[in-house]
């Protein structure tokens, strides 16, 4: 009879035994699945607001900034492009926060802003309406991926942040200027104002990306633990793991500019500190996708993302 008791107590046991685990069971899954979606490095897709652009016969690239009604600087660092005076018929150039593609650039851009002669012999423009837009799909977009220090390397298969390919060579005899009675804007780079944070090669570039995306950072690969530098001398104004960015360091700096260091694998510095251009901030040591061991890098100009190949030597 004992033993039966027992049998019986050892049955009663292991069915609530299996009752438990079949009830902990979705719990334990959920927390693996937590724990893998948190152990590698997160990568923030921003989805790209605007339009892409084919360059027509007689466009320039001041005419479709002002048809479009966006910068000059803006336009050139959105696409990396090297010379707003050499934009061949055909590329494909991305407007961003525009809602449509302006059929007729030259028409627009008249409309936007023509320019003409005061008494005193000073260019003034006139405003007009901008033209209505509609949502378009975006065909790819080529750019070249470089190489810190000089130089330029193409980027080798689809990666997160994906790797553009390069362009097109621009036809031989096509160099585009600024049509009658337009005004030159001068594009702004102050190249060396920054050095770069890391010794690497820049695999994904500024702006819009092949995939559609669009990214405010350049993503510099190099070697596992390689040193991260301080751009210029400044102050840490941040310094610790943001959501989705990393490990992170915000450094202000003179002139209303910032530099934002994420992607790092140990932080050197604290809030508060004052360092000196070239000083080791941090680690390098988070990998991509493809195993490739980098960091990102961005240049912020009073809040607004520039392009830092404007900016580095």
């Amino acid at each position: 009879m004992e033993g039966m008791t027992r049998t019986t107590g050892d049955r009663r046991e292991r069915s609530g035994w299996r009752r438990y685990c079949g009830a902990c069971l979705p719990l334990l899954i959920l927390f693996l699945f937590l724990l893998v979606s948190c152990a590698g490095p997160q990568t923030v897709k921003t989805p790209a607001r605007g339009v892409y652009h084919i360059v027509k016969k007689g466009e320039t690239a001041y005419s479709i900034a002002r048809a479009y009604g966006i910068s000059l600087q803006d336009l050139a660092e959105v696409n990396n492009i090297s010379d707003v005076s050499n934009i061949p018929e055909g590329s494909v150039i991305f407007i961003p926060a525009a809602d449509s593609v302006i059929d007729d650039v030259m028409a627009s851009a008249g409309k936007s802003g023509e320019v003409r002669r005061d008494g005193g012999g000073k260019d003034q423009k006139t405003s007009a309406d901008k033209p209505p837009r509609a949502a378009e799909t975006p065909p790819a977009i080529k750019t070249p991926a470089a190489k810190p220090g000089g130089g330029e390397t193409a980027a080798a298969g689809p990666a997160v942040p994906a790797p553009p390919t390069p362009p097109e060579k621009p036809r031989a005899g096509v160099v585009e200027k600024p049509a009658a009675g337009e005004t030159k804007e001068d594009v702004k780079r102050e190249k060396g104002r920054f050095d770069w944070p890391v010794n690497g090669i820049v695999k994904t570039r500024f702006g819009i990306q092949p995939n559609k995306t669009y990214h405010n950072w350049i993503q510099i690969v190099c070697p596992p633990g390689a040193r991260v530098r301080a751009a210029a001398a400044g102050t840490v104004i941040f310094s610790a793991a943001l959501k989705g960015f990393g490990e992170t360091i915000i450094l202000r700096h003179a002139g209303d500019y910032a530099t934002v260091y994420t992607h790092l694998k140990k932080r050197n510095v604290k809030a508060d500190q004052s360092v000196k251009k070239g000083k080791t901030i941090a680690l390098a040591g988070e990998t991509d996708e493809v195993g490739d061991t980098f960091i990102n890098f961005e240049i912020r100009l009073k809040g607004k993302a520039r392009n830092p190949l404007f900016y580095l030597p």
